[in-house]
């Protein structure tokens, strides 16, 4: 009875937000979910997929999720290691066939895939060279081997550039060629492509059948046009470093997964082992381990996963044309999903909160 009157004061307030202010006002076109440990309590969408076509934005729409996509590489990583192949507080040399290390120390400056994972490893985000892994092209033109040699390896001319000036384990700087890194060298660890591992590991077993990294892996009929936030429409577009941020999924698929997150969480997934579902959740920032620069919002990390203020668990993502925003209450066990096909941006961040704070 409780969750019933939930749903129902939940649908109600999102009637009245896009009655009050028009649906295409803001997000042309977004999907919220409300899920608990067991099953999909509601899934709702509004506006279109696709404007110039009139194609309304459904259950079945597919678009990127940005960062959120990050939490797969985490359970990557976990399963990875479950299967012997990665030690997550090793150097990560051990893995790789050509040498990354902060130039601005010596060798002793191990880098860890902890590191990596939890955005401590002094790897940054440099603009330019962030910038050029993209390009409006359906695939990747240059693979990700080729893109971090050419800006990690430690004989590359300009590597300076890639790193910051702090030992790595002291400080929080988000990367997302650092998480891309991650990935890789599952690839290398696995002798298998990321996208072939996460698809065998993670996609199959809970039934995403309409997720996949690439155009090439899904239904492109149903992917929803990418929105600017003049609501221009933007040609299909692809980044080398697909794994920090270029996941496609519907609402529905999303929403399996929070599902299994919170299993998981609580002991009951059998995705991973309960052991390495407590490590991936287990904070790595405390006391013991001070770090500088950690955000107030997000005040700690698993593996690739966040702790926010408020107490909620998850991610959040944003990329060209698109934002995806996925969090549970480990209080409640309760989750929610926001998926747009428009990016964040201040003309429409009034109406986000708004619509976040309904579901929660």
């Amino acid at each position: 009875m409780k969750i019933n009157k939930l749903i129902a004061t939940f649908l109600f307030s999102l009637f009245i937000i896009q009655n009050s202010i028009g649906q295409d006002d803001k997000f042309t076109g977004y999907a919220t979910s409300l899920v608990n440990s067991d099953s999909i309590l509601k899934i709702e969408t509004f506006g279109l997929a696709n404007r110039e076509k009139k194609i309304n934005y459904s259950r079945n729409t597919i678009q990127p999720i940005g960062s959120v996509s990050k939490t797969f590489i985490g359970i990557a990583l976990m399963i990875a290691k479950e299967k012997g192949l990665v030690d997550l507080d090793k150097n990560i040399n051990e893995y790789l066939n050509f040498t990354i290390e902060n130039p601005y120390f010596d060798s002793s400056n191990v880098i860890t895939l902890r590191h990596l994972a939890t955005h401590t490893s002094g790897i940054i985000d440099n603009k330019k060279i962030y910038e050029s892994a993209y390009s409006y092209d359906i695939h990747p033109k240059t693979p990700l081997k080729n893109y971090l040699y050419e800006h990690l390896n430690h004989n590359t001319k300009n590597v300076k550039k890639s790193f910051s000036k702090q030992k790595a384990g002291t400080t929080y700087q988000y990367s997302n060629i650092g998480a891309a890194l991650a990935a890789y060298i599952i690839e290398k660890a696995s002798d298998k492509s990321f996208y072939e591992f996460t698809k065998e590991h993670i996609f199959t077993p809970l039934g995403m059948h309409n997720t996949g990294w690439f155009y090439k892996d899904i239904n492109t009929t149903h992917h929803s046009v990418l929105y600017d936030e003049k609501d221009n429409p933007l040609p299909p577009y692809s980044c080398v470093t697909y794994p920090d941020g270029s996941l496609k999924t519907t609402i529905q698929d999303l929403s399996l997964y929070l599902i299994e997150l919170i299993k998981g969480y609580n002991g009951t997934s059998k995705l991973l082992t309960q052991e390495s579902w407590s490590e991936f959740y287990t904070k790595n920032f405390n006391t013991n381990n001070a770090i500088k620069n950690i955000s107030l919002k997000e005040p700690n990390s698993g593996i690739f996963i966040t702790y926010f203020k408020s107490g909620k668990i998850g991610h959040t993502g944003s990329d060209l044309g698109a934002s995806a925003f996925m969090m549970f209450d480990p209080k409640t066990n309760k989750g929610q999903i926001l998926m747009a096909n428009e990016d964040l941006s201040a003309d429409n961040l009034k109406e986000f909160k708004t619509i976040w704070k309904t579901l929660f």
